[in-house]
């Protein structure tokens, strides 16, 4: 399946047969796979999408998803969201070199090199960031809109 915005419309191409269909206004698509594709209508929904593939390594789920959209329409609480992630993601036991190779691999499909690994490390040792926070700044990062292009696509104040 190929997605692309055209007119502020979702295009949905078929490869196999190129069967088209048009939409204008979405939140999710979910295909029959139990795939999905989030439409985030402003970064921060982006970087909400995404952050489900870094605590969870998977897409977001109808249910989840809507959670995430009803929340940011109120006045909320960033700490709140990532304690949620956190407490349902497993990852508390995980020492801070497995916690961020786990988080790149998760986000961005690849590990951590060396660099990467030693500098998230040294922020973590000194408080410039917390374990909550780092993720975000993994998933609001362009690797990670790139790589999740798939699973999460930005229209800015589509619809």
């Amino acid at each position: 399946m190929h997605l692309e915005f055209v007119d502020n419309r979702l295009e949905l191409t078929q490869l196999s047969d190129g069967a088209m269909f048009s939409i204008k206004s979405a939140e999710m698509i979910t295909f029959d796979n139990n795939e999905t594709v989030v439409i985030a209508h402003n970064q921060t929904e982006g970087i909400l999408a995404r952050l489900v593939h870094s605590f969870f390594n998977r897409d977001a789920t109808a249910a989840e998803w809507q959670l995430g959209r009803e929340t940011l329409q109120q006045p909320y609480d960033p700490d709140a969201i990532l304690d949620w992630f956190q407490q349902r993601a497993g990852l508390h036991d995980l020492s801070d070199t497995d916690y961020v190779q786990t988080i790149y691999t998760q986000t961005l499909g690849r590990s951590a090199t060396g660099d990467e690994l030693d500098l998230q490390l040294s922020r973590l040792e000194s408080n410039q960031i917390d374990r909550n926070w780092l993720p975000v700044e993994i998933a609001q990062s362009s690797e990670a809109v790139t790589h999740l292009i798939g699973s999460v696509l930005l229209q800015d104040g589509w619809v």
